[in-house]
């Protein structure tokens, strides 16, 4: 998609969360790592992306970081390391979801 598709037809709202999680993929993930200067994406991001992805699709809101940090194994401090913008900012968008309400 060109950028003049994108501004008659965005997939991201103004704050870089995706419009529609139905327009997700790994490309654009990357892709929208690298805007948010978060990549390039190692297996531990992917973990976390996709943890907080089927999350999501169970329980229709993201996880909490303790939670991400239960089941990934991975220290609330590493996961902030991974996403220094923040889980929501970070991870959430990553995987696709939606803005959380009460993100600044």
């Amino acid at each position: 998609m060109t950028d003049k598709d994108q501004q008659n037809n965005p997939i991201e709202d103004n704050d870089g969360f995706l419009i529609d999680m139905a327009n997700w993929t790994r490309d654009l993930a990357e892709d929208l790592a690298r805007k948010n200067n978060l990549g390039p994406l190692s297996d531990d991001h992917w973990q976390i992306i996709e943890y907080v992805k089927t999350y999501y699709l169970k329980y229709h809101e993201g996880p909490p970081i303790v939670r991400i940090s239960k089941t990934t194994g991975f220290s609330s401090k590493y996961i902030c390391t991974l996403f220094p913008c923040g889980v929501a900012k970070g991870a959430y968008r990553l995987a696709g979801l939606p803005r959380p309400s009460g993100c600044l």
